[in-house]
């Protein structure tokens, strides 16, 4: 059993994964006008409807909850 890892090792191994995967990506320069706001906003949400368009929902799934005026 020459493979064998302590908990040390174990513990330390998780910890270094942990770290790695919570570093930030680098976040997107914000728009400095107004308008170049509304067409970064205008191509997000071009971008997120591309996205949900991809995805199948049956006919059938319900919403889980229901609009009542």
């Amino acid at each position: 059993m020459k493979n064998r890892m302590t908990r040390r090792q174990l513990a330390g191994a998780m910890l270094a994964t942990a770290a790695a995967a919570q570093t930030p990506a680098p976040a997107p320069a914000a728009p400095s006008t107004p308008a170049a706001e509304l067409a970064a906003a205008r191509e997000q949400n071009q971008h997120t409807a591309e996205s949900l368009d991809k995805v199948a929902v049956p006919i059938a799934t319900e919403p889980a909850f229901r609009f009542t005026a």
